[in-house]
């Protein structure tokens, strides 16, 4: 068990870092005015629960009244963080799991059903509204999910059925990115950052004010990561990197109307991967192929907003996008055209409506190859929904019920309704009790209908009566044109209390009963159904200490348990964490040097064989002047190298960043 000494260090490090914290904090001095412009002063806790949320309710509501599970990493978290990429910076939400697959893929979801990129398929994930979740396998490319971290205003986390709002898919979750204005990032940014393992990152970004209520800014990312090592020290031969480029125009038309346009495009210069192919007509052949892989895409998006806010308004959104994936599995390619208006309005003085419709068209053309293969190998659907929701002040602005409900038709699979009740008491400004039912499904993807996944080739003699007949057959997952929609009833109660100033805690009990789960069959040559049905209930705990205004604590723990029942393979019984915590600490040293730390412990997966690991990052960051800064991190510091989700070991990192602004 080779994590397991890790774990042992595991208090010994956390009294250790809140040790060297306490001391920093200790001698801290006042920092000078024009040294505060990113201090934790200006982060206090009841400004952070003052962040408005638009993910639940559809229009601004603060962290603190909003009756869900919801998580905001704010542009303040993202830096102190270290991190990288989307995913990586995802580890911070309460009852998070991340894992990574291997060097350019990771699994991310929460409350279970997450174990692999082909079953981590029940979250959905947005851009400024875009949808980056992909129909084909129902997953999210994580390598292709990036913007220049530094232009992210805020990322907007709901644990649990985004049932309303965002329909079909968001059965698990929302992970909603939304990227800054504009007019917030005037000025010239260049990040350089450098590390161990191939690790490499330049950031460019420049904006400008084009006059007094117009505003633009154009991006570009460069990064490559290294290869990974498989459970015998061999390389992997994954690494990669990637060229990613975009534009952003927003305009004020007037007091209560605003105008966006944005849009980008990426290329992956380095798609390495060695798999191991199945050879057909051979008994339990295989051959190792390595490949440069083919990964690119654009899209073009446009917002108009009027009375964004206000009591009356609506939004109108509309995007098109292009993707392309080649490997020597099979390859791929979409086009996605999407439009969405939203209105909302106050009425009867007690009442906030808020309806809206959106049309979805996609198509995909695949090139069979000799793991996946699909039949049409071209297709295109259509997917139309629409929705209601309505919000009650019950009584004397304390008592508060949502009711609501999305009702979509998709090609595939017909109509389906996906209603949602939230009731929520909010008995003082800083305390929220809640409680929820929703109906969320999640769509068959194009790969569970008409896909056939090849596992290998075997002796039909050999496998059924062990004497080998010499009749050669393909060992192989096939879809089910007839597969439902996944149906999911979760119940939630949750409670927000600000118990000071400075000291925020949450938790949450949710329990999932999932009916219609699609799972392949637990036969030779299997498929997919929809019979299985599986539960999965926990408890997720998050707390926020300001110690003082240099020095804030943040820390979590969530419990999980699964169940899967019926004629299906049980793979996701086993295959997600059943405990995981954390602890963060952002500390200010003095007035231009901050140390900032989080642990992590995860739990084992059985299902994987994979031991429970706990991880510790550290960083140092230096204002070197008003212009620049400096940062050290290291990533994994416990152990050279430990298995997340898959045999790939992720190995310990250490990087420099290195930042300058002009105006």
């Amino acid at each position: 068990m080779h994590d397991m000494p890790s774990i042992r260090r595991g208090p010994a490090l956390v009294m250790l870092v809140l040790a060297f914290a306490a001391a920093g904090a200790a001698r801290a001095q006042p920092a000078s005015p024009d040294s505060r412009l990113e201090q934790l002063a200006q982060l206090s806790l009841e400004d952070l629960m003052k962040i408005q949320v638009v993910s639940v309710s559809g229009t601004p509501q603060s962290r603190m009244s909003t009756p869900a599970a919801v998580y905001v990493i704010s542009a303040e978290d993202i830096r102190r963080s270290g991190h990288r990429t989307i995913p990586e910076v995802l580890r911070m939400v309460p009852g998070m799991y991340v894992g990574r697959l291997n060097s350019s893929s990771w699994v991310a979801g929460s409350r279970g059903l997450t174990g692999s990129s082909l079953t981590a398929n029940r979250y959905l994930v947005l851009i400024d509204g875009r949808l980056v979740y992909d129909p084909l396998t129902s997953t999210t490319y994580w390598d292709t999910t990036d913007v220049v971290l530094a232009d992210i205003d805020r990322i907007e986390v709901i644990r649990g059925p985004g049932a309303t709002l965002w329909g079909a898919n968001a059965m698990n979750g929302v992970i909603n990115i939304v990227t800054k204005s504009a007019r917030d990032t005037l000025g010239t940014l260049v990040q350089v950052v450098a590390g161990s393992n191939a690790e490499s990152e330049v950031d460019l970004r420049h904006g400008v004010a084009i006059s007094d209520d117009s505003w633009f800014r154009v991006w570009g990312k460069y990064s490559t990561h290294g290869d990974f090592e498989g459970p015998q020290g061999a390389s992997l031969h994954d690494q990669w990197s990637s060229a990613h480029g975009g534009f952003r125009y927003d305009k004020a038309l007037d007091a209560q109307s605003r105008f966006t346009v944005e849009g980008d495009a990426y290329t992956h210069p380095t798609a390495m991967e060695s798999v191991q192919i199945p050879v057909p007509g051979e008994d339990r052949q295989f051959q190792q192929v390595t490949t440069d892989d083919t990964v690119s895409g654009a899209n073009l998006l446009m917002h108009l907003r009027y009375g964004f806010g206000l009591p009356t308004g609506w939004r109108l959104r509309a995007y098109v996008d292009q993707t392309r994936r080649d490997n020597s599995r099979f390859g791929a390619s979409r086009d996605t055209a999407d439009v969405d208006l939203r209105a909302w309005n106050d009425w009867g003085g007690r009442n906030e409506l808020i309806w809206g419709a959106e049309y979805l068209w996609t198509r995909d053309e695949i090139r069979n190859g000799p793991v996946l293969y699909l039949n049409p190998d071209q297709r295109s659907w259509a997917q139309f929904n629409t929705f209601v929701q309505n919000t009650t002040n019950l009584f004397d602005d304390q008592w508060y019920l949502m009711l609501g409900s999305k009702f979509t038709y998709q090609s595939f699979v017909g109509y389906e309704p996906q209603p949602n009740i939230r009731l929520w008491w909010t008995p003082s400004a800083d305390q929220t009790l809640w409680a929820s039912v929703s109906r969320p499904v999640r769509m068959p993807s194009r790969f569970e209908q008409d896909g056939q996944l090849i596992l290998g080739y075997a002796d039909l003699g050999a496998i059924t009566a062990g004497k080998p007949n010499g009749v050669i057959i393909p060992l192989s997952v096939s879809g089910d044109e007839n597969l439902r929609p996944e149906e999911l009833v979760a119940y939630e109660v949750g409670h927000r209390y600000q118990i000071t100033s400075r000291w925020l805690i949450e938790s949450t009990l949710f329990l999932n009963d999932y009916r219609r789960l699609i799972e392949p069959a637990p036969t030779i040559l299997g498929k997919f159904t929809d019979v299985g049905s599986g539960r999965t209930y926990g408890a997720e705990i998050n707390s926020s200490l300001q110690v003082n205004e240099r020095w804030r604590l943040e820390g979590w723990y969530s419990f999980l348990r699964t169940r899967i029942d019926g004629p299906v393979y049980q793979f996701e019984e086993k295959s997600t964490p059943r405990q995981m915590a954390q602890l963060r600490s952002y500390l200010d040293l003095g007035g231009r040097t901050e140390f900032n730390g989080a642990l992590y412990f995860v739990d084992r997966i059985p299902q994987q064989n994979i031991d429970a690991y706990t991880r510790l990052d550290l960083g140092l960051a230096w204002r070197l002047g008003e212009r620049a800064r400096l940062e050290l991190w290291g990533h994994n510091l416990l152990d050279a190298t430990h298995e997340e989700a898959s045999g790939a070991r992720v190995p310990r990192t250490v990087m420099a960043s290195l930042g300058f602004k002009f105006d």
